[in-house]
């Protein structure tokens, strides 16, 4: 990593330092790339591998945001945002994934307006209510409307935060659901055929990564009759055959893949999976009509064809035209004017306010003629 991209990660650390008494050697071990160490109230320290800053700045974050935070024995802290009606116990070292992504949820939670509670007796709840508990012996996270997530089989960011806080999949409140067909190209870990589900759609999932394809199957299993609406598929969406998918070596769960782009050099790990253009997809699951095509699927946006939306009504998809990428977002409005779709373009990340929308977005579509 370089300079300015360390710069970069000061900028995003300076509104949540002032919960450190250690501020100078933090700032230094970012600036030199080094494992990151806080020190807090009692002369506590914590250790961070500098491959984690976001869950570093995500503790500091949560830390902010807290109404009160507690050293306990065995090195655990307990946190509380609600004037200790609720708490969230948290080992300070050898977290494990589970509570990794309890901290990263609650921190983009509660940036963008959720609150989360762990009692049931909670009668004052709001559609951003989250309810955090176990079941099993693993800990999971529940929205207002009764939607079941494993915490260790989620992308925080994606599946909690975007889908049900910020609800990023909204698009006409007033439109009816029920029965529609959905083709969700990049299903991840079951957040989005989850939501369009519980909606009355009936989704075709389709996820190449065997990783999120898996946490998505837990997921599902958590919530049997919505899991009946939905075609899970452990396929991807862009053009027919076999296809070379470009993937991190870091944890699978937390990382996206493409096989339009290679954003990990020689690092990168390859795995093969098959893949279907819309239209093949359409022909082969026996789909009469699509009503809406989701799309998040890192570049393979750029390979629909007008012959892929004849039988489309509505797309939405999230777009990506960094130079990397190779392809520009004029391409995929070309696609859309030729195939009669009226679109919006809108923005749902604040953490790229300094990127233009050519460069990437949100694109909503609606068909105006066969």
């Amino acid at each position: 990593m370089g300079f300015f991209a360390r710069l970069g990660l000061i900028y995003f650390i300076l509104p949540f330092i002032f919960v450190v008494k250690n501020k100078i050697s933090l700032l230094s071990s970012i600036m030199f790339g080094q494992k990151y160490t806080i020190q807090i109230r009692d002369n506590t320290k914590i250790e961070f591998d500098k491959q984690k800053f976001d869950i570093m700045l995500s503790f500091l974050g949560i830390l902010t945001y807290a109404t009160s935070f507690d050293i306990i024995p065995d090195r655990k802290i307990r946190i509380s945002f609600d004037m200790d009606r609720n708490s969230f116990t948290i080992p300070l070292d050898n977290m494990s994934l589970e509570n990794e992504n309890l901290i990263l949820t609650l921190f983009g939670g509660l940036r963008h307006g959720a609150d989360f509670v762990i009692n049931d007796d909670c009668l004052a709840t709001r559609d951003k209510s989250f309810k955090i508990k176990y079941e099993g012996g693993k800990k999971i996270i529940e929205t207002n409307t009764g939607i079941k997530f494993y915490l260790d089989s989620i992308h925080p960011g994606n599946t909690i935060v975007e889908t049900f806080v910020q609800d990023i999949h909204a698009t006409d409140s007033e439109y009816d659901w029920n029965d529609k067909i959905v083709i969700d190209a990049g299903a991840e870990c079951g957040d989005t055929p989850l939501y369009y589900a519980s909606k009355g759609a009936i989704v075709y999932a389709f996820e190449p990564m065997k990783a999120h394809f898996d946490a998505m199957m837990r997921n599902l299993s958590l919530n049997p009759e919505l899991a009946k609406r939905i075609t899970p598929i452990n396929a991807g969406i862009g053009k027919d055959g076999t296809l070379s998918f470009y993937h991190s070596n870091r944890a699978d769960i937390a990382e996206s893949s493409s096989f339009v782009y290679n954003t990990h050099g020689d690092n990168a790990k390859i795995f093969h999976v098959k893949c279907f253009s819309v239209k093949s997809a359409i022909k082969d699951f026996n789909i009469d009509h699509v009503d809406l095509l989701k799309m998040d699927c890192k570049g393979c946006e750029y390979f629909i064809t007008k012959n892929d939306l004849v039988d489309v009504s509505r797309v939405k998809i999230e777009y990506e035209a960094l130079d990397y990428v190779g392809h520009t977002v004029n391409e995929l409005l070309q696609i859309l004017r030729e195939s009669n779709f009226d679109y919006k373009i809108y923005r749902t990340n604040p953490n790229r306010d300094r990127l233009s929308n050519k460069i990437t977005a949100h694109l909503y579509g609606q068909k105006t003629q066969n």
